[in-house]
């Protein structure tokens, strides 16, 4: 199954007139730029090797566990699998798998190498990237690692452009799979030069006065960084490297396939109850139907340390909606995704299966309401669960404030409503959108979407 695959720039420039481009993405650092900042060697050299060893290694055993650890969770909220949950099962292990490999082809401390991975499937330089989506991925994250030893020092050099990404955090942890957050930094936290330039290191050491520095432990595996884009069509994700300060020993190789084989067996079989038992039958089939649960934070099963997330799973017929209202306490970012009933997105470039505090309109008392449907309602806040009539959903708070506003929150609130119901329980001023206004919407999504390839 490859419903998401992404042709880069044909399918934008076919769908997007050059007025439309203009207009949208007028005064973008990026457009200017001969490459996205994502499109470097080593990403190519990474995602090529990647998918040479997901061609050699199957896994079928730590499939087959996978699959049942799914179906476990899925009986907790709602029994028998459906033909539907299953005709998407055997992609959402597929990608499960792609995924343990790209963490583990990254994963060398003294070779150490910026890597984004947790994409839909996608091409580029002449290559067919497999998708590694997981556990619940944000449409709007770009989501890259580097691998860090507790011992060693490294430099990370950045680079910010103009506008920036709406959320960034830097976590140092323990466990590629689990995550369990050793220290942080967050976009507040990072000081940039005039020039966009910025420099974060990462020792054993404390900082003494250095600026963006992260102190690590003899527990440190990885930096997990992600950059959240609120407006895919102007923000840029910040261009990174990295360097290892302290000499690698002349008898110090890189690893070998056989070795990064190996341990995307170790990641994938961690990911059998991380994922399947932890995150989608702790943290979501537990939840009753057609509910999303008070937000809460925690520094495990990947959820990021800083953040309030809300999980729940739906199951919505062609002519009823899930009307989720949000107050967004006071956060800088917040998302509503729709995934599928293994918590991967279907297809987040073709469809609006994900709207962010950015994308989506308000309410006239500051709070949000999005309409989650299979059907179109023609509100303008609609996520659309891409012919789905049952998934799972991750809603997340970032850049929450120190302490919550007079309105309250975070807070998020489910009602399953029949669609011929749905105008009585819209707040007054609710946008409403024409075709031809949906589909621009599609239009700039795909084109910012492309804009991470180029």
């Amino acid at each position: 199954m490859n419903h998401g695959t992404i042709s880069t720039t044909a399918r934008f420039k076919k769908t997007f007139t050059g007025a439309m481009v203009a207009g949208l993405l007028a005064g973008s650092p990026l457009l200017q730029a001969a490459t996205s900042p994502l499109v470097t060697a080593d990403q190519k050299a990474l995602d090529s090797k990647a998918a040479q060893i997901n061609s050699n290694w199957d896994y079928p055993a730590l499939k087959a566990e996978v699959r049942a650890a799914y179906v476990a969770a899925y009986a907790i909220g709602k029994g028998t699998v459906s033909a539907e949950a299953q005709a998407r099962l055997d992609n959402a292990v597929d990608e499960l798998a792609f995924s343990a490999i790209q963490k583990a082809v990254n994963n060398d401390p003294w070779f150490p190498k910026v890597y984004w991975l947790n994409t839909p499937p996608h091409a580029w330089a002449g290559s067919s990237i497999p998708g590694g989506r997981y556990s619940f991925d944000n449409p709007d994250n770009i989501y890259r690692t580097i691998p860090i030893a507790g011992d060693g020092k490294y430099e990370i050099t950045g680079k910010r452009y103009t506008p920036g990404p709406t959320d960034i955090t830097f976590s140092l942890i323990s466990n590629p799979n689990a995550q369990q957050t050793i220290a942080y930094l967050t976009g507040n936290d990072i000081v940039v030069n005039t020039d966009g330039s910025y420099t974060v290191t990462v020792d054993s050491q404390p900082a003494n006065g250095r600026k963006n520095h992260i102190q690590s432990t003899s527990a440190a595996k990885q930096l997990f960084i992600r950059n959240n884009l609120g407006n895919w069509n102007t923000e840029t994700p910040d261009a990174l490297s990295v360097k290892r300060l302290d000499s690698v020993p002349w008898y110090v190789l890189p690893k070998s396939n056989l070795t990064i084989g190996s341990e995307a067996w170790g990641n994938l079989q961690e990911s059998v109850v991380t994922y399947g038992v932890g995150a989608l039958g702790v943290k979501t089939y537990v939840n009753a139907l057609n509910t999303l649960a008070n937000p809460s934070s925690s520094s495990t099963l990947g959820t990021l340390v800083t953040q309030a997330s809300s999980f729940g799973h739906f199951r919505i017929a062609d002519d009823e909606a899930l009307v989720v209202t949000v107050n967004t306490g006071g956060a800088g970012y917040f998302v509503l995704p729709v995934t599928d009933a293994w918590s991967v997105t279907v297809d987040p470039v073709n469809h609006q299966s994900s709207l962010n505090n950015k994308q989506a309109v308000l309410n006239a008392n500051g709070t949000y309401t999005f309409v989650v449907s299979p059907k179109d309602p023609g509100v303008f806040n609609w996520v659309d669960t891409v012919g789905q009539h049952e998934g799972t959903i991750m809603a997340r708070w970032q850049n929450l404030p120190a302490q919550s506003p007079a309105s309250g929150g975070p807070a998020i609130a489910a009602q399953l409503v029949k669609l011929n119901q749905l105008n009585a329980l819209l707040p007054a001023g609710t946008r409403f959108v024409s075709a031809a206004e949906r589909a621009a919407q599609i239009q700039a999504r795909q084109a910012g979407f492309a804009r991470r390839l180029q």
